[in-house]
């Protein structure tokens, strides 16, 4: 198959637009079995009297599947683009259990016990001040992106995982650890690492677009790295690449 060049592939960057609060949905794609998938581990925790933090609740798109589930919610962004969007998305939906904040999860605006389940999906997590808004008893739920994922998209630019800096990651083992030391049980911890497949050009562009990686995505400078990816990686299901998550689930005691 031929690998389109730069004004293709210009014209498909632009054809796919730009994220919307942290809506991925236009993303086509496929990847290989998980043991777990996050909206379900937060699912099967909530319950219908809870009251619910969201750290980094982005546009709100997956707390606000949790919503039906919880008594009465709150989702939190450092960005106050995100929280608008989340705000938007709620009204569209109807959803009127959920708060929308913007609060740095380093100093959360919230009293001392107040949620019964602290959620955290792909950002960091000041585990003292998460200790401190959760209340005895309550669970807190985090996954993070991992060391690993798409290890082949990174260096097709020349980037590695430490190309992200010191304080981009934020292991499991870490965050488990420090909760322990502030008085919490871990109940779970899991990790996978498994195949994922881009199924069209436009889902990978869509994606660099829109994730953060070492340094802006800016198809005049990376337009070649692209190529190399579409040249290397390409299947016949799609293009193929690795997605490497770490779970924790904690209990405060």
């Amino acid at each position: 198959m031929d690998l389109p060049g730069y004004e293709e592939l210009k014209r498909i960057a632009e054809s796919v637009g730009n994220l919307s609060g942290w809506d991925f949905a236009q993303v086509r794609d496929e990847r290989g079995p998980m043991p777990w998938e996050y909206v379900d581990v937060a699912r099967r925790t909530v319950s219908a009297t809870d009251e619910v933090l969201d750290i980094g609740t982005g546009g709100g798109e997956r707390f606000l599947t949790l919503a039906p589930h919880f008594r009465r919610g709150t989702g939190t962004d450092i960005s106050p683009d995100m929280i608008a969007q989340a705000r938007r998305n709620a009204s569209a939906q109807r959803v009127d259990n959920v708060e929308w904040q913007v609060t740095d999860g380093h100093r959360l605006a919230f009293a001392d016990g107040r949620f019964d389940v602290v959620l955290n999906r792909h950002c960091r997590v000041d585990a003292a001040e998460t200790v401190r808004v959760l209340r005895r008893g309550g669970t807190f739920i985090t996954q993070q992106v991992a060391r690993r994922n798409t290890l082949n998209i990174l260096a097709a630019f020349g980037w590695t995982p430490e190309s992200f800096g010191a304080d981009w990651f934020q292991p499991v083992e870490g965050l488990a650890a420090e909760f322990t030391r502030l008085g919490c049980r871990v109940v779970a911890r899991g990790e996978y690492d498994v195949r994922y497949w881009f199924l069209d050009v436009e889902s990978l562009l869509f994606w660099l677009k829109a994730v953060p990686l070492p340094e802006p995505f800016d198809l005049e400078v990376h337009w070649q790295g692209v190529r190399r990816i579409l040249n290397k990686h390409r299947t016949g299901r799609g293009i193929e690449t690795n997605e490497h998550r770490e779970l924790l689930i904690v209990e405060k005691i």
